[in-house]
C-alpha cells in the first residue's frame, strides 16, 4: 500500500508511474517504396504529411496522449548535406489520409500548428544508409497528441528550394498516412499516394487534468 500512497502523494511521481514505456514506430507501417528526397523537388520547400489517429491511438497503452519526442528519417544515400533552415511544426487535422483536397493557400482545416523542431542551419554527416537505418537523422521536440481530437498533421518547411538535397525512404501512401507538397504553405500539390516515412519515438501519458486529481486526492489521503 505505501507504493501507492508515494503515487497519491506526489503529482511527479504519478506521471512517471503512469507513463509507458517509449516505443519507436515507423508510419506508415507499409515498408520501403523507393526514396525521395528533402527539399521536396519541383520547387517545393513545403511538405505536410497527415497520419491517421488510429495509428497511435492503438499503440499509447490506454493512456489517452502520445507525448511525441523524436521524428526520424532513415536517409537513402550517405554524405554531408546542408539543408539550411529548417522547422518542424506538429498539429491536428481534419483531413484524411488518401484524400487530402487542401485547396492552395487554404490553411490547416482544424487549427494552428505547434513548433516541434527549428535549426538555423541544419547539416547532417550521413555515415550509414537504408531504408531501415533510423538514428541518421533525428529531430527532437514534444508535442502531446491526443488522437481524440482528429488526425496528426506534421509539416517540414525548408524555405531554400535549392539546398542540397537529402534522400530518405519513402512509402506507398494509403489510408494510415499521405503527404502533399508545394512552394507554400498548406498548397494543393497532394501526394495522395505517396508518404515520407517516419519513426516517431512517443509515450503514452495521462491528461494534465487527471494528474492533478491524483495530487488532491494523494494530498487529502496524507492529511487524514
Amino acid at each position: 500500500m505505501r507504493p501507492c500512497r508515494i503515487l497519491l502523494t506526489i503529482g511527479v511521481v504519478a506521471l512517471v508511474f503512469c507513463a509507458t514505456a517509449p516505443a519507436q514506430v515507423v508510419f506508415p507501417t507499409n515498408g520501403h517504396a523507393a526514396s525521395n528526397f528533402i527539399p521536396f523537388g519541383s520547387g517545393s520547400t513545403t511538405m505536410h504529411q497527415v497520419f491517421d489517429a488510429n495509428l497511435f491511438a492503438s499503440r499509447i497503452g490506454g493512456q489517452p496522449i502520445a507525448r511525441i519526442t523524436e521524428i526520424a528519417h532513415s536517409p537513402g544515400v550517405t554524405g554531408t548535406f546542408n539543408l539550411g533552415p529548417v522547422d518542424v511544426n506538429l498539429g491536428y487535422t481534419n483531413l484524411t489520409p488518401g484524400n487530402l483536397g487542401l485547396p492552395s493557400g487554404g490553411g490547416n482545416p482544424s487549427g494552428p500548428l505547434d513548433r516541434f523542431f527549428s535549426d538555423p542551419n541544419l547539416t547532417v554527416t550521413i555515415t550509414r544508409s537504408g531504408s531501415e537505418e533510423w538514428g541518421e537523422l533525428i529531430l527532437s521536440g514534444l508535442f502531446d497528441y491526443d488522437p481524440s481530437l482528429g488526425n496528426l498533421l506534421v509539416e517540414v518547411i525548408l524555405p531554400n528550394a535549392n539546398n542540397t538535397a537529402l534522400h530518405i525512404s519513402r512509402a506507398a501512401g494509403n489510408a494510415e498516412s499521405t503527404r502533399a507538397y508545394d512552394t507554400s504553405r498548406f498548397g494543393s500539390n497532394a501526394g495522395n499516394t505517396t508518404a515520407t516515412r517516419m519513426q516517431f519515438t512517443f509515450t503514452g501519458v495521462p491528461e494534465p487534468s487527471t494528474l492533478l486529481l491524483v495530487g488532491l486526492a494523494g494530498l487529502l489521503l496524507r492529511r487524514r
